[in-house]
């Protein structure tokens, strides 16, 4: 699906004071779920549909000029009515009335952050799981505005981190990494601003370039320090090629073209041996859940030598084995991928917010109608993109409010290098072969409509998020967990989702050819330039770890997969029906 975007809506707004502000549909948004709560009915996604309507009918009226605030009221209040709800149209006429008024001590019309936090319990509920809880809903409360929660609430979004507020959910360890300071300080520093996993690129070139070899040192190292920390970590090894600190070591005067043969074959040492001291059994068992390895491949990885046939044969039991292990396919003029959201150009990621398509779905409105749903899919991505913008305004805030010069020891390096500013926010769609499965009654591996459906909703989801995000200057990526859910602790948890509750860009039918489940995830993956797909193993009987190495050359040479995982998982049943 191609989508046309009108002309951007107008960048500023003069207030009844005359100041002039940036304009910021969100508050539109806000102010109409404030007037819903106000009609006992809080609705926030009919609010951010009313306010993307408005903003619609604002351009076209604007034509470039500065509008006011009392013009944008009008616009609010004509096009809610016109819309089909008179009585918040009215809501909202009411708010602006009272807040223009100097003696009025109402309630705003914009639903910022209260400035209590009210925490309620049942009386006998066990500490172990208030103080959970109260973290949670204090993030809620505190980190995103009450549309949020409501949406929340409702099913149609999943606000994760909510147990970090106050970092980030992961970024890119380096670069590089000084391993003589120590890996456990390194980790306490990064623990500071980061909450839940931390990346390492190449690790092979890092101990190649210090001169320490060691696989095992490192290893042991990396245990302790994540351990001690409570950080997740994934391992880059085998890239197609190298990070960028690590360029000018391949290509320098020690480096020249009789060495480098030498110099790529210790690399390829480096990461065996790393894989080896990772998946050893005295790690096994308690490693093998807070760290996962990406194993990249490209093209020099399916040469028909015999060293590189026997690599990718072990590779392929480990993953038949249930190692914590992936595949990442290192294509040309594409990104590296190094975790759900971060690649060498992006370091860091913001948050993760679910979208549950199957709630959206049955929606009023929608009445089992494709068109339909995706022309309210584009306020879905916005709530997500509030949410994201949110976020990154507190860590703002509490970042402008650290005392750094009585405690400057304590001050975290969130800001240093930009790194807030190039956080993305990754939008995970929830259900998404669900979804296609209501509308269709076919699974994405059939391809046909069922595949067309799924390529218009993640180009939909796409288009709206780039859009949007450029707007607030917030960079966007569709992705998901390694995991597939987003429930809390999902990566500590050995249950599969059902259909409804997949998050990411994948088919979920155990029962499917495996080609159609590559070309549906090929698709997706084409689209989003991101993606984990979920490759169900046949029930009938074990694979060898040959035919393991022929779908993963399958997926190289015929599709556009990014990460693919080994997966064995019954066949979902589909229940949810439209009424």
């Amino acid at each position: 699906m191609t989508d046309s975007f009108p002309p951007g809506p107008p960048a500023w707004v003069h207030k009844r004071d005359g100041q002039l502000v940036p304009f910021d549909a969100d508050k539109i948004s806000r102010a109409l779920f404030a007037a819903s709560e106000a009609l006992g009915r809080p609705d926030a996604f009919l609010a951010r549909e009313l306010a993307d309507g408005v903003v619609h009918f604002l351009t076209l009226e604007s034509e470039g000029t500065t509008p006011t605030t009392e013009q944008i009221a009008e616009v609010v209040i004509k096009v809610v009515r016109e819309l089909g709800q008179p009585a918040l149209a009215e809501a909202f006429a009411r708010f602006g009335r009272e807040r223009v008024r100097p003696s009025a001590k109402s309630q705003t019309a914009e639903t910022t952050p209260s400035s209590e936090v009210v925490l309620r319990f049942p009386r006998g509920t066990p500490l172990s799981a208030v103080l959970p809880a109260c973290i949670r809903e204090y993030a809620l409360q505190t980190v995103f505005t009450r549309d949020l929660a409501a949406a929340q609430s409702a099913g149609l979004l999943t606000l994760t981190g909510l147990e970090i507020p106050n970092e980030l959910a992961g970024c890119l360890w380096g670069p590089p990494l000084d391993v003589r300071q120590g890996l456990t300080a390194a980790l306490s520093e990064l623990r500071r601003f980061v909450g839940r996993f931390v990346v390492l690129d190449g690790p092979e070139y890092l101990l190649a370039a210090q001169g320490q070899p060691s696989a095992g040192a490192f290893v042991r190292d990396l245990v302790l320090g994540l351990r001690l920390t409570g950080l997740r970590g994934i391992i880059n090894l085998n890239s197609a090629a190298p990070p960028s600190w690590a360029e000018d070591l391949a290509e320098g005067p020690l480096f020249a073209a009789q060495q480098r043969e030498s110099y790529r074959q210790q690399l390829r040492e480096l990461s065996d041996e790393l894989l080896k001291a990772l998946l050893q059994p005295s790690h096994a068992a308690p490693f093998a859940r807070p760290v996962r390895i990406d194993w990249h491949l490209g093209e020099q990885d399916f040469t028909e030598e015999t060293a590189q046939r026997e690599r990718l044969r072990q590779l392929g039991q480990l993953a038949l084995e249930g190692a914590p292990l992936a595949f990442v396919f290192d294509r040309p003029r594409r990104p590296t991928a190094l975790a759900e959201g971060i690649d060498r150009r992006h370091p860091a990621v913001l948050l993760t917010v679910g979208l549950h398509l199957p709630r959206l779905a049955l929606q009023p409105g929608i009445d089992g109608d494709p068109v339909k749903f995706l022309s309210k899919l584009g306020s879905l991505a916005r709530l997500a993109l509030s949410a994201g913008v949110q976020k990154r305004e507190y860590l703002r805030r509490l970042e402008r409010s650290r005392p750094r010069e009585r405690q400057p020891e304590a001050a975290p390096t969130l800001t240093n290098g930009f790194l807030l500013d190039r956080a993305r926010l990754l939008v995970a769609p929830v259900g998404l072969e669900k979804v296609v499965h209501l509308f269709v009654q076919k699974g994405l591996s059939a391809g046909g409509a069922a595949l067309d459906l799924a390529r218009q909703i993640v180009q939909r989801l796409r288009d709206v998020l780039r859009q949007d995000g450029r707007l607030v200057h917030l960079d966007t990526c569709l992705d998901g967990p390694f995991r597939f859910h987003l429930t809390e602790d999902a990566e500590l948890c050995d249950d599969w989702p059902l259909a409804e509750n997949v998050a990411g860009l994948t088919a979920w039918e155990a029962t499917a050819p495996l080609k159609g489940q590559l070309r549906s995830a090929g698709a997706l993956h084409s689209i989003a330039e991101h993606g984990t797909m979920a490759l169900f193993l046949p029930e009938d009987k074990t694979p060898s770890p040959e035919q393991v190495a022929e779908w993963l050359h399958m997926a190289w040479r015929q599709t556009d997969v990014v990460r693919l995982r080994l997966m064995r998982r019954p066949t979902p049943t589909y229940q949810l029906t439209f009424s």
